[in-house]
């Protein structure tokens, strides 16, 4: 249920969310971590965004054929669950804000520790939610008006998918590195704040137009939008001897 819902949404959404984390910096920055020489599977690649950031011999996969049409480099459609990628062949894995909504992450996993070399690393941004501290900005003000909404998303991911503790236990062998806290900027003018805040899963398309408006009252046009995510590393563990 969870993959019918997810391809309809980006059927209709493609390339609408990334925008905002090109803005960010989440995406340069995840980029940054990695050696330009390593061979690299983008999860959950989406229209590219991260892809086309990484070295030369980085591959992307994603659920959604939408997204893929928007994609530069060699990409594939596929699900995590089912990779269509050689034994041994990455170095390392990305996935951007996409690890957190998979069915079965246990299936998920062991195709990582599968296609992964030893001493291979899953690196995963995962979602977190607004800024705690401070003046309520857009994200505040726009999970609270979402609150009174009809919902359009059913319940999909798994919850070990986005907490340490979590981790812990899906990646049981592996090394997992603690958490890493980053805010992010999205802010700017209420059109470009409210491309990301609309490409929510939980906004039912009936919805929008009154939740546009009603955020249009509260923040007015140029827009405070902060957001937290998390870093998360596992790291597979070389065979010994």
């Amino acid at each position: 249920m969870s993959e019918v819902f997810l391809r309809a949404f980006h059927a209709t959404h493609a390339g609408k969310m990334s925008k905002a984390f090109v803005r960010g910096g989440s995406y340069d920055r995840l980029a940054a971590l990695l050696p330009a020489s390593a061979r690299v599977l983008d999860l959950g690649c989406g229209d590219g965004a991260l892809l086309e950031r990484l070295g030369p011999q980085a591959v992307g996969i994603d659920l959604s054929r939408d997204e893929l049409v928007l994609a530069r480099g060699r990409v594939a459609q596929a699900r995590a669950q089912e990779l269509p990628i050689a034994d041994g062949s990455i170095d390392i894995c990305t996935c951007h804000l996409a690890f957190m909504l998979f069915d079965e992450p246990e299936r998920v996993v062991a195709e990582l520790a599968r296609v992964l070399a030893p001493g291979g690393e899953f690196v995963a941004v995962l979602g977190g939610g607004p800024v705690a501290s401070g003046e309520p900005d857009a994200f505040h003000r726009f999970l609270t008006i979402l609150d009174r909404a009809p919902r359009a998303a059913p319940r999909f991911g798994d919850p070990r998918t986005r907490n340490d503790v979590g981790w812990r236990e899906l990646f049981a062998g592996w090394r997992i590195a603690p958490f890493e806290r980053w805010e992010l900027d999205l802010g700017g003018s209420f059109d470009d704040v409210w491309s990301f805040l609309s490409a929510s899963y939980e906004l039912a398309s009936d919805a929008e137009q009154a939740v546009r408006d009603e955020l249009y009252r509260a923040v007015g046009q140029q827009t405070a939008c902060r957001v937290v995510v998390f870093l998360a590393r596992a790291v597979k563990k070389a065979r010994s001897g």
